[in-house]
């Protein structure tokens, strides 16, 4: 019996000494652990408010673009942008403005948000598109040689056809017609599977008059 009572209060000593060497760690390690969960909450609950807010900014941004006004639409993404930085919002609210400028006839503005779009590689599902639209803004400034380089090589998934096309067309602007030709044949052959408009494309392989032969 005695044995064991020593046992017990050698036991309980032991406790209390590690108890006194490890409490302020101990101490210490709950502390930043409730902290992280706190602050990952926090961070968490910023996140989602961030996100709400470029919410309603896309929405009435959106609302301007269609009721043509474009100067509250530039306010309000300008505005934007200085309250929740980059964000996917904040990408398709660009696009809305780049267009309303494109169909303002503001080529640079506009050019100058795709651009910023195909920079922030948190916006990656918008690049093809995006991408896209540059290129005509491009094509319409005569700026053909950038714009070719942007559809150079592999098309993104899904937009093979549209590449094509788009390719095509600048070829057909630089004189390479034999070249365009092709690159409009193939974007035909694609579109079954991705849409667009066949009747256009054949109309562009038919105004060529190419057929059977090779020009340049």
């Amino acid at each position: 019996m005695a044995v064991e009572l020593y046992d017990e209060h050698e036991q309980s000593e032991r406790v209390r000494q590690w108890i006194k060497e490890y409490a302020p760690a101990i101490v210490m390690g709950l502390v930043l652990a409730f902290g992280g969960i706190f602050g990952f909450r926090y961070w968490q609950d910023h996140q989602s408010g961030q996100r709400a807010l470029a919410s309603e900014y896309y929405e009435v941004i959106r609302q301007e673009v269609q009721a043509g006004e474009l100067a509250g639409a530039e306010e309000q993404f300008q505005v934007m942008r200085d309250s929740v930085g980059r964000n996917a919002y904040v990408g398709l609210a660009g696009m809305h403005l780049a267009s309303a400028y494109v169909a303002d006839g503001q080529l640079s503005p506009a050019a100058n948000i795709y651009r910023e779009v195909l920079d922030d590689r948190r916006l990656r599902s918008l690049w093809p598109v995006a991408t896209l639209r540059l290129v005509r803004v491009l094509e319409a400034r005569g700026e053909i040689e950038e714009a070719l380089a942007l559809v150079d090589g592999e098309a993104p998934h899904g937009f093979a056809a549209a590449w094509l096309e788009a390719r095509g067309d600048l070829l057909f602007e630089r004189g390479r017609v034999a070249e365009a030709r092709l690159a409009w044949q193939e974007a035909l052959d694609k579109q079954p599977d991705q849409g667009g408009n066949p009747q256009l494309l054949q109309m562009k392989i038919d105004a060529t008059g190419l057929a059977g032969e090779d020009a340049s």
